[in-house]
């Protein structure tokens, strides 16, 4: 009889024939199996294959390989298994419990930062928030469908009516990093480096100023505020708020202590949103968005004209925040569109708006994402017809339109119908840019294959293949998934009796960030995250 051998006695290549066949969670059950299986199966270099072909997007795999090919450009002849050593196992270890805790849609803990505190008079926190916050509001849009109540028989279709677009937050996430506002202990806003658990005060001086807008990006913290007091009257209904920018740098410092704070908030530059000021109210709303170098703001204001002139009053506003600044001198305005360069642009948004954001790379190409749903309703609804957006077969259709701020143009676009075919029209622009944050075309996400329902919402962490969608299907309150695109699984997330409502969500492969009424939700997917017991309060260091 032949000697039957064991897995860990093949050869190399047939083992790591056969072990390609496993799924990465069999590889950690086979290191229980006995000591030899246990050494196979937590050998470095067996392990980053495996990381390399079942988690190459993850952000820990992405770090070692830069990690390993600048250590070789510095040392060619040196040996960097001493340097790497049990560092592939941990990865792994981390990544595949991360990925577990994603497809069950049940995160490994939760933590929470007060906002408000738990203030007992309702008037005295609407008060206290209005005070400090009022944010950009959305179009008056809401989507329409027909439906029955979950596990409940009707007979009647019931008419619904959800929010196509979700309110924005007085807090801000990018990269791990958390900004919000403090107002219990510190009566500012604070950034949160969630995996240290460590907090910076940001150098915002919020007295006597309400807060718009916030956005963290580009390790670029903006600020888009207003003065508390009006500036003057508009009618005897509104009064005017001159409204300001002021941007951060947010740059990292090794410090001495683990529990010292690893960033620096440092102020670069501010300047004045708009010459006369809005009004805090609906009736004037404005996107914006940056880059390293560059601030993009689209702003669609009511006419209020005593004349009868009906059509609202936009512009397109570009300035250059490359250089720091002070009070004397703002950043430059480079360019300028009225509502005569829109039009000519065919991204004039009139009175029956389809525009859902703007976008700026870094090649200073804008970029208007416009959408449209023959089942919307609501004062800022508009289907594109009359002005040959989309054919009036389309149920649903978007166009992406993008302006090169410095270069040739005068534009590109790409549009797409549910019954047409991509499109591609191009002017003198080449689409096919190196850039990463450049879009490369229209997708309708909010409608794909949603039948009745809505998306109002999706959170996408491009470089793992990770997003977090907000789901409105039937009558209900909405729900939040997670899904890959690249490994075609979803699953919905449990909140754990979280009282979350219309706000917008934010997040990564890591973490999930939704608002209660009071409090921020963490959600950790990390194993390791969240579940340390803290030693003392987090040291509130000093920002520059």
């Amino acid at each position: 009889m032949g000697t039957v051998l064991d897995l860990p006695d093949l050869p190399t290549d047939l083992f790591l024939i056969v072990t390609r066949y496993l799924e990465p969670v069999d590889i950690v059950r086979c290191r229980h199996v006995s000591r030899l299986w246990h050494k196979e199966f937590i050998e470095e270099s067996f392990l980053r294959d495996v990381l390399i072909r079942e988690y190459g997007a993850a952000r820990e795999v992405r770090a070692l390989l830069e990690l390993e090919v600048s250590h070789r450009i510095r040392n060619p002849s040196g040996d960097d298994s001493g340097r790497l050593r049990n560092v592939w196992r941990r990865t792994f270890d981390r990544v595949l419990a991360r990925d577990r805790a994603l497809k069950s849609g049940r995160p490994r803990s939760v933590t929470k930062r007060d906002l408000w505190g738990p203030l007992t008079n309702l008037l005295e926190k609407q008060a206290n928030t209005r005070d400090r916050y009022v944010p950009v509001f959305p179009w008056g849009r809401y989507h329409r469908s027909a439906g029955q109540r979950r596990g409940v028989l009707v007979n009647v279709p019931l008419e619904e009516q959800v929010p196509t677009d979700l309110f924005e937050t007085e807090w801000t996430y990018d990269s791990g990093l958390l900004v919000y506002p403090d107002m219990i202990e510190t009566q500012a806003y604070v950034l949160l480096d969630i995996e240290q658990d460590t907090i910076s005060v940001v150098p915002f001086d919020n007295k006597d100023r309400i807060v718009r807008r916030i956005r963290l990006k580009h390790n670029l913290l903006v600020f888009e505020w207003a003065e508390k007091e009006p500036y003057h009257k508009l009618n005897e209904l509104e009064e005017v708020h001159r409204h300001y920018v002021t941007a951060f740098d947010v740059q990292s410092a090794k410090a001495s202590f683990p529990w010292l704070s690893q960033w620096n908030v440092m102020f670069r530059c501010e300047w004045k949103l708009h010459y006369l000021g809005f009004p805090l109210s609906a009736q004037d709303t404005w996107f914006s968005d940056h880059s390293t170098t560059h601030y993009a703001v689209y702003i669609w204001q009511t006419n209020r004209s005593a004349w009868g002139e009906n059509e609202p009053i936009e512009s397109l506003l570009i300035w250059d925040i490359s250089q720091p600044s002070n009070a004397s001198v703002e950043p430059r305005l480079v360019k300028k569109l009225s509502y005569l360069d829109l039009d000519f642009l065919t991204i004039r948004q009139r009175d029956t708006p389809f525009l859902r954001k703007i976008a700026i790379d870094g090649s200073v190409c804008v970029y208007f994402f416009e959408e449209g749903c023959n089942r919307e309703r609501g004062s800022h609804v508009g289907h594109g017809y009359e002005a040959g957006r989309s054919n009036l077969r389309d149920a649903v259709w978007e166009r992406i339109v993008g302006i090169p701020v410095l270069g040739s143009g005068p534009r590109w676009e790409n549009k797409i119908g549910r019954h047409s075919t991509f499109t591609w029209e191009l002017q003198n622009a080449d689409p096919r840019s190196p850039d990463p944050l450049t879009p490369k075309r229209a997708t309708c996400w909010r409608y794909a294959n949603m039948g009745s329902g809505i998306r109002n919402q999706v959170v996408r962490d491009e470089s793992a293949g990770i997003k977090y969608s907000v789901v409105q299907r039937t009558i209900g309150f909405p729900e939040i998934w997670v899904s890959s695109d690249s490994h075609s699984w979803s699953t919905e997330i449990d909140l754990q009796d979280i009282q979350w409502r219309w706000k917008q969500i934010n997040g990564d492969e890591r973490y999930l960030i939704i608002q209660s009424n009071e409090k921020l939700h963490i959600l950790h997917f990390d194993y390791d995250l969240g579940a340390k017991e803290k030693r003392g309060r987090p040291f509130l260091g000093t920002a520059c």
